[in-house]
């Protein structure tokens, strides 16, 4: 049973205030805020649909950690099998080792990775290339046939993925036909062309008597230097940039289903005390204020745990890829680089402006769950409060598009209800000073604590207008009383 403290009582009282009751003495927060917070995370957390589906979100998180080893795997253990027909193409060397190579080594850069190149050298040899699949063996394997025919019934019999044919063009170059069941403009069909190109040029080389030491000059890599605009922000790769904004949007994402969902669990909280009467009774030994931040803290703490529940999930999941992967494939998945721009300075930040995001939220929506008499009612009022998180979460999702340094980004990095996204962004990115995060906290503290004073009213009037439809003047009416 839960035991609220009531306020002493004074000898000599104020004299009352017309439209206002009296100060209240004792009305600190503590600890019938306590009281109440603790009655609300027990009830919570105890339910059997509690349990269930926190241990159901747990293994779905797990297992969603799981996929990119799980794919890393299938495509470990699948080797693409093609063959080559040159016959007719009257090549002076072998095609397939220059076919090969090229294959597993832009398996390994990717198409446009740092250092790549759209044609690989002419000159390179099967055992100078890293293999695609690391030390499992290669993703491709090409083998050279001397019957077309054959190699056609081969294909249809499912021995070969594809089939290369090499012949003489019109103009003297090869000319390439591709047969395969893949997409034409797969992965597939473009690592081949690549392969293509490369054999292109050698027998162009060896056309126009280039001896080997001049097509290694030849095809010697350039000095090519990229400047930055702004010399005072450092340069960023695009598989940097895109690092970047995939993190940013991660926290982003985590904040805002927070708030929707255990936003919905507040306000529904409310909503039930008020519908079975249990809230006025409450009223007569805590004030509105005392209940509000109970209510916040201890339905968002029941949520927050289900929340942690999930992320340790996925976590465990991300920190087993690679010992999976390489148990099975005898090769290690775990050497990708840690994503940019997740500092030991942002986890700390993110936490902060996690935990006053959702209390800024959490208020808004308390005082919305008192609006209403019933359940069935709630969403009708969280509705809007959905599109008020919504502009946040689009804010942050457009400024990791638009950049750091736009007007609009930085306003909305110190507006209250957008603060906990765009900052994030504006961290994530790396373009923020020390002092810009911290100045945004401290106008979001205080906004949380005038966002409580507000909330208590809106939720002792809720009180009040119990049974009736609250419109904008009655509402304002009984706001003008204090509970």
């Amino acid at each position: 049973m839960m035991r609220l403290l009531r306020p002493r009582r004074t000898s000599a009282a104020a004299a009352p205030v017309p439209d206002a009751v009296p100060h209240r003495p004792g009305e600190r927060l503590l600890p019938n805020a306590a009281i109440v917070a603790r009655r609300e995370y027990t009830q919570r957390v105890r339910t059997r649909s509690f349990l269930l589906g926190t241990v159901f979100l747990m293994l779905a998180a797990f297992g969603a950690a799981l996929i990119p080893a799980v794919v890393g795997i299938i495509e470990g253990q699948m080797t693409t099998k093609l063959a080559v027909y040159s016959a007719a193409a009257g090549l002076s060397f072998d095609p397939v080792p220059i076919i090969e190579t090229s294959l597993n080594a832009a398996t390994t850069a990717g198409p446009a990775g740092p250092g790549s190149s759209s044609a690989p050298s002419p000159t390179a040899t099967p055992g100078s290339s890293a293999s695609g699949s690391g030390d499992g063996g290669p993703e491709f394997v090409v083998t050279s046939v001397t019957a077309l025919d054959a190699a056609t019934a081969a294909l249809g019999d499912g021995a070969y993925d594809g089939l290369i044919v090499i012949t003489r063009g019109a103009g003297g170059d090869p000319a390439y036909s591709f047969v395969t069941d893949a997409a034409p403009d797969g992965r597939t069909a473009f690592y081949v062309r690549q392969g293509a190109t490369a054999v292109t040029l050698q027998d162009r080389v060896e056309r126009l008597g280039i001896t080997a030491t001049q097509a290694s000059g030849l095809f010697a890599p350039l000095v090519f230097d990229v400047e930055p605009a702004d010399a005072s922000r450092p340069a960023q790769s695009a598989a940097d940039q895109a690092s970047r904004i995939f993190t940013s949007n991660i926290l982003v994402i985590l904040i805002f289903i927070t708030v929707i969902t255990y936003g919905t669990w507040v306000a529904m909280s409310v909503a039930e005390e008020k519908s079975s009467r249990v809230m006025e009774l409450m009223l007569s030994a805590a004030t509105p204020r005392q209940m509000l931040a109970g209510k916040v803290v201890g339905t968002g703490g029941a949520g927050l745990t289900q929340y942690a529940g999930i992320l340790a999930a996925g976590l465990a999941g991300i920190v087993l890829q690679g010992p999976i992967t390489e148990a099975i494939l005898g090769r290690g998945g775990g050497d990708a680089p840690a994503l940019p721009g997740l500092t030991p300075e942002v986890l700390v930040l993110f936490v902060a402006f996690f935990a006053l995001g959702f209390a800024l939220y959490a208020l808004i929506y308390a005082a919305a769950g008192s609006l209403v008499s019933r359940q069935e009612e709630v969403q009708q009022v969280v509705t809007p409060l959905t599109f008020l998180a919504m502009s946040g979460y689009f804010a942050a999702i457009f400024a990791a598009t638009a950049g750091s340094s736009a007007l609009w980004v930085i306003f909305f990095s110190y507006f209250p209800f957008t603060s906990p996204y765009v900052m994030l962004v504006r961290m994530v990115d790396g373009t923020v000073q020390p002092w810009e995060p911290l100045l945004s906290l401290v106008i979001l503290v205080p906004s949380v604590l005038a966002m409580l004073v507000v909330a208590a009213r809106v939720y002792s009037a809720g009180v009040l207008l119990y049974g009736q439809r609250p419109t904008f003047r009655t509402m304002l009416a009984a706001m003008r009383i204090r509970r």
